[in-house]
């Protein structure tokens, strides 16, 4: 691996050399997208984390076969893809497993739907902000620190259908930010 050099996202041959340093952090960058690429091949999540780990494992121990002039992004999920039919082949017993041709035809829609979901979340980010802190404190409440909605009723002195009908207003208010503002995205 050469011990000097820039890493970059974007553009086909963006990646000029890669230190050890960098390309570990481009492991890192990549958690979430791998996840949600292997997550929509195997539709379970714990078999997704698992199969992420072992992603991850190879990753690392293959530091040195990656190739400069490549795009890490595509080895990535190349690598990701092979641990998918690798758990499905080891899992041929279950019955309700996905099989391996359906996954190996469905890997580039969901490399394509984990980068749209890495955009989305990103753009809910910015919708977010655009709430009353008072909003934005309750949906942390709910959703980050996982708070009962019957306990944030009796915090904010309202009924648990008050609640629960403020909260299906902000889940549809960011729904229909993030597609708005995807649509700008598009046409700009």
């Amino acid at each position: 691996m050469p011990d000097s050099g820039i890493y970059c996202r974007w553009g086909p041959k963006c990646v000029l050399s890669m230190t050890s340093d960098q390309y570990f952090l481009a492991v890192t960058a990549i958690q979430n997208r791998l996840h949600a690429f292997i997550l929509s091949l195997l539709a379970d999540s714990a078999a997704a984390q698992d199969v992420l780990q072992e992603t991850n494992l190879v990753l690392i121990r293959k530091a040195d076969d990656f190739r400069s002039d490549a795009k890490f992004e595509s080895w990535a999920y190349s690598t990701a893809r092979f641990q998918v039919l690798a758990y499905l082949r080891d899992r041929k017993r279950d019955r309700l497993v996905v099989h391996e041709a359906i996954a190996e035809k469905l890997a580039p829609v969901a490399e394509v739907m984990a980068e749209d979901t890495e955009r989305r979340i990103q753009l809910l980010g910015g919708c977010v902000e655009r709430l009353s802190d008072d909003h934005k404190a309750l949906l942390h409440s709910r959703y980050g620190k996982e708070v009962a909605i019957a306990t944030l009723a009796a915090d904010h002195g309202k009924t648990t259908s008050a609640i629960k009908q403020l909260l299906y207003r902000m889940r549809n208010l960011l729904a229909a930010c993030v597609e708005e503002r995807l649509q700008k995205g598009a046409t700009e």
